[in-house]
Parts: structure tokens; sequence; C-alpha cells
């Protein structure tokens, strides 16, 4: 191991530590803005050396990793539960440099704990299930808005707005001007949260059916379909 360094990614800066592990010397500082392209450039001044990086397995990783990866060096993504837990009782103050130093010290001690770093395909799919997770958490928070302002009014409990008898029975209910509208607005979100589902779960779930780790959960365990299996 010939140089490694630590990198602390936030939104507007990455904080770095390198060490030099023949001659000692270490170096830090700061990369700002916190883009790709500032990193790649940085990482040019590595070029034909033997490099490993350490960076926190936190939002902002993956473009990190990937010009690191891209660059030809080697990386470690620390976890930072575990890290957290190696960092010990706090004495002082927590900072981007005490960050740093506490990865160089276990990488080099060869304690770092590291999470998996998934390749780009898998990445891309993360990305894919995650964005219909938020999809169906909003689609669920304006469900219970509609049903609470119905309740809210009075409206009698069964009334299902979605069907087509629950819309007919919807125009009969006696509702305030601003008590309708937000309902229809809701019913206006559903619906398009239901079109921009559509294809996202089409694609999901032809992955799920041709992917062999899919295929088999859903064949060995019990309830698990396309959705679970990813």
């Amino acid at each position: 191991m010939g140089i490694v360094v630590a990198l602390d990614v936030h939104r507007s800066q990455i904080t770095y530590k390198a060490l030099d592990r023949g001659t000692g010397e270490l170096r830090r500082g700061r990369i700002a803005p916190a883009t790709r392209s500032e990193l790649r450039g940085w990482l040019e001044q590595f070029a034909g050396h033997a490099v490993e990086f350490v960076v926190e397995g936190t939002t902002g990783w993956r473009f990190v990793v990937e010009e690191i990866e891209r660059a030809v060096h080697r990386t470690h993504l620390d976890d930072p539960a575990e890290t957290a837990a190696k960092r010990g009782r706090k004495r002082r103050a927590k900072t981007d440099s005490a960050d740093c130093d506490l990865q160089l010290r276990l990488l080099c001690a060869g304690e770092l704990s590291e999470s998996w770093i998934p390749p780009a395909h898998l990445l891309e799919l993360r990305t894919r299930v995650r964005m219909r997770k938020t999809l169906i958490d909003q689609r669920t928070a304006w469900q219970q808005r509609l049903q609470a302002q119905l309740f809210h009014q009075g409206v009698p409990a069964g009334l299902r707005p979605r069907t087509r008898a629950g819309r007919d029975a919807l125009a009969r209910v006696e509702l305030s001007p601003a008590g309708r509208a937000l309902v229809l607005l809701a019913l206006r979100m559903i619906e398009t949260i239901d079109r921009e589902l559509a294809p996202l779960d089409r694609e999901l779930r032809s992955f799920a059916g041709r992917q062999p780790g899919c295929r088999a959960l859903m064949a060995r365990l019990y309830g698990v379909g396309p959705v679970c299996a990813r």
C-alpha cells in the first residue's frame, strides 16, 4: 500500500487527507466544488501511482467511486455505522478532518468495515426501485389526504372515488368548494403517479422475470413476487 487517501464527501466540498506510507508525508485539503469534473481533475495528480482511497458510504459516494475507478485506482467504501461505532465515546467535536484521520487509521490497520460496491447496472436498478418506492409513498399520502378530507366533511365511509361508482357518488355528496377542489386535486395527482408507475413497474417486473436471483426468491419464498424479489 503506497499512497492512501481518505475522502469526506459533502454537498459543497470534499475534504481529503493523503498519506504516503513510504515517506510518511501527510497532505490535506479540500476539493471544491464537490462535482464530478472537479474531482476528475484533482485525481490526475495520482496518475502512474498506486493509490487506495477510502470513501464514507453516505450520499454522494457514487460519483466519487466512479471517478476513482475511472482513474484506475482502488476504492474502499466505508460503512458509516460501523465506523461511527469504532470512533468510540465522543470527547471532542466531530470534524471532516477527524473523520479522514479515522478512516486512514482504520484502513492502514486493516480494520476498516467495508460496504460492497455494486456494479453500475445494479446501482441503476437501485435508483429505479427507490424511485418506485417514492412514487408509492406519494400516492399513499394523496390517498390518505383524500380520505381524511372526505371524513372531515362528513362523507359516509366506504366511498371509493377511484372507481366509476365512486366517482358518481362523489359528484352527489355535499362538499365545500375548497374541500371538493382538494379531493379532485388528490385524484388527479393519484392518476398522474399511476401513469408514471406503469412503465417503471413493467421494466422492474421484466428484470425480475429474467434475473436468476429474483426468480429463485419468487420460487422458494411464499408471498415474494416480482416487486419484493428485487
